[in-house]
């Protein structure tokens, strides 16, 4: 497959990437990496997302030329590539509309849980992150590994293993990263810029969570719910409520947490962390139309936001209970 996709890539002159919305440091750092590929290979590359960078990955080299998207593919566009993007409904009702009148569209991820929606398509659910293939496409082509496109990978896949702490943090992985960090990644800068400079606003979100978390089914169920309206309230945006998930996950004894947040738009937004393999979270997403890895996975659901939660929870109240 990798043949396969460097020889549509040879064949094409004009690009775009884009990833799904909400992007995480997964997301920005491989649509990052892959655009410094196709420029070294000559192409001509735009980056677009449905929402703008975050903040903690707007230091990354080329994080200001990832754009919003425009109404129409630039003219002479040939092809579309979308990177850790599991489902077409992850980017966005006029993100697909753009995907849909591609020419040519390249699907590169590493969920399981793919649905394989794109002309082509290059998938590897047992990827750690979709940095890692973008690094084994980067060595396939032969190209330099320069340091901004080392930064981005390392973005890329220190995130999306929890910063190595989850068990897709396998001795290949670490391999990947020595290279990066030979090409020139500071761990300690790039860390200290990803995960030690929280905004206020964000740690406003975190006390709200601790003080508002459920605890059930003998302390194994953790979740919490964001109404609407409240963030409005609270005075935060969307970004200081990324990986609430996290925090309610790393109590002792919980097996698997959840974030609800009404999108006030009609559909609540679910995220779903395990620490025990045996619950498979992208199962539970999955009969909710959702999806992603095993032990983190995510659905978008239509609400109002108390039917949804019960109908989320009772999934996993479920699959807890078949364990005890």
């Amino acid at each position: 497959m990798y043949q396969e996709l460097i020889t549509a890539i040879q064949e094409r002159d004009n690009f775009v990437v884009i990833s799904h919305f909400r992007p995480d440091g997964d997301a920005i750092g491989s649509t990052l990496a892959m655009a410094m590929l196709l420029q070294s290979l000559g192409k001509k590359v735009v980056m677009w997302n449905t929402d703008v960078v975050p903040r903690r990955y707007a230091f990354l080299n080329g994080a200001q030329s990832i754009r919003t998207l425009s109404p129409a593919l630039p003219d002479g566009t040939e092809a579309l590539i979308c990177v850790d993007t599991g489902d077409l409904k992850r980017l966005g009702d006029e993100a697909i509309e753009i995907f849909n009148k591609a020419p040519f569209t390249i699907n590169i991820d590493h969920h399981h849980t793919n649905t394989c929606y794109a002309t082509l398509n290059l998938v590897e659910g047992g990827e750690a992150a979709c940095g890692c293939i973008i690094f084994k496409l980067i060595r396939a082509f032969g190209v330099e590994l320069t340091r901004p496109m080392a930064e981005a990978l390392y973005a890329a896949i220190s995130t999306d293993t929890g910063s190595f702490q989850y068990s897709s943090t396998t001795p290949e992985v670490m391999r990947m990263v020595a290279e990066l960090i030979e090409a020139g990644v500071d761990v300690g800068d790039i860390n200290r810029r990803i995960y030690q400079e929280i905004p206020p606003t964000s740690f406003i979100t975190q006390r709200e969570v601790l003080n508002n978390m459920v605890i059930e089914e003998n302390g194994f169920i953790s979740h919490y719910s964001m109404p609407a309206g409240r963030k409005a309230e609270l005075g935060v945006g969307m970004e200081d409520c990324k990986d609430l998930v996290d925090i309610i996950r790393v109590m002792q004894g919980v097996k698997v947490a959840a974030i609800f947040e009404d999108l006030e738009d009609g559909r609540i937004r679910v995220s779903l962390r395990s620490k025990d393999p045996e619950v498979d979270v992208s199962v539970i997403a999955g009969m909710h139309g959702g999806g992603g890895h095993c032990m983190a996975s995510g659905i978008r659901m239509r609400g109002p936001l108390a039917d949804a939660r019960e109908k989320v929870l009772n999934s996993i109240r479920a699959v807890v209970r078949s364990l005890s």
